[in-house]
């Protein structure tokens, strides 16, 4: 008969045994009362400030660490060519808007009634040259006018109904108004001018740039009287009402947790007060991963980044401070 084994030596195998439990928890967290426990840093959404066009910097009217609300002025750049672009443009729009206006009105009064005479004189001269052909050809009949003579009188009575009818056409034209073909392409330019003003005070507008939201001024990036380019950021700006913070969790872990989960979020020196968040990512690809994860033991090492949004904190945290967060895993 095998003699019973001293239970003392069963206490290294539960000791070893217990470390590899928590080390198959994965970096940065563990189980605290059914929850687990992630650590990580607080975090800040951030703003670059930035022209599309660029230009000298003017005035800069904030400095680093003040408070700015959606819609401040905070930069003036300077670039004379902008600006007389704009002009020039506001110009071309107003003359173009002009010769619409022009062309849906038609002619004139004055050009009307011009025509009108020219006409009426057309037609007098074509009423005397037919008397003059009618003469000569009475005369011609007698002998007594020759044949050119008559040939001269019918071409001047040719011509004068020529010009009659020409006049004729005019005054047609005159009383129609232009032709609608007209009319539009004078439309079609004044939209094509408004289009380049337009653009060009699109472009002005980048000479003056505001807060897009309320925040924080954190850094400023550029000094006065510096040439900016297009896109260099200006200020930086942080919104306080919107922190984070990101930790990383083994797959296990992962595995238990889900968007939208709730999250309690404790930061040194407010040991007595949790800040609540939620889970608003989960990273799709795990880091560390080893080339062949074979063993039990690099299994353990593959995580996933996890992102905490905070509620509003009225200013109390900052972005920098190291903290601890305890998320709620799903129900099994």
């Amino acid at each position: 008969m095998t003699p019973p084994r001293p239970r003392g030596r069963r206490q290294p195998a539960l000791i070893l045994a217990a470390a590899f439990f928590l080390l198959a928890l994965g970096p940065g967290c563990a189980r605290d009362s059914g929850r687990i426990e992630g650590s990580g840093t607080i975090e800040m959404d951030e703003i670059e400030i930035a022209s599309l066009v660029g230009g000298r910097l003017h005035r800069l009217l904030v400095n680093e660490g003040d408070r700015v609300h959606a819609g401040d002025t905070l930069v003036y750049l300077a670039q004379g060519e902008i600006v007389g672009e704009v002009e020039a443009r506001s110009a071309e729009t107003d003359r173009a808007e002009s010769l619409w206006r022009d062309q849906q009105r038609g002619p004139r009064e004055a050009e009307r009634k011009t025509t009108r005479a020219d006409l009426e004189a057309a037609a007098t001269t074509l009423s005397l040259a037919e008397s003059e052909f009618r003469r000569a050809q009475a005369l011609h009949d007698r002998n007594v006018a020759s044949d050119a003579e008559v040939d001269r009188a019918r071409a001047a009575r040719d011509e004068a109904a020529a010009r009659r009818a020409a006049a004729e056409e005019r005054l047609a034209l005159v009383e129609e108004g232009y032709r609608r073909d007209q009319v539009a392409a004078a439309r079609n330019a004044v939209e094509a001018a408004k289009g380049a003003l337009f653009s060009s005070m699109a472009k002005a507008r980048e000479l003056i740039l505001s807060a897009p939201i309320s925040g924080v001024v954190l850094h400023r990036n550029v000094k006065s009287g510096e040439v900016v380019g297009p896109g260099i950021s200006i200020l930086t700006l942080g919104n306080p009402d919107s922190l984070w913070m990101r930790c990383y969790l083994s797959s296990p872990e992962v595995a238990r947790i889900r968007l939208g989960a709730k999250a309690e979020v404790h930061v040194l020196g407010w040991e007595k007060r949790a800040f609540l968040g939620r889970v608003t990512q989960i990273a799709t690809r795990a880091e560390f991963t080893p080339r062949a994860a074979l063993t039990e033991e690099e299994r353990a090492s593959v995580v996933f980044g996890i992102k905490i949004a905070l509620d509003p904190t009225a200013g109390v945290l900052k972005p920098g401070l190291p903290a601890d967060a305890r998320i709620e895993p799903v129900a099994r």
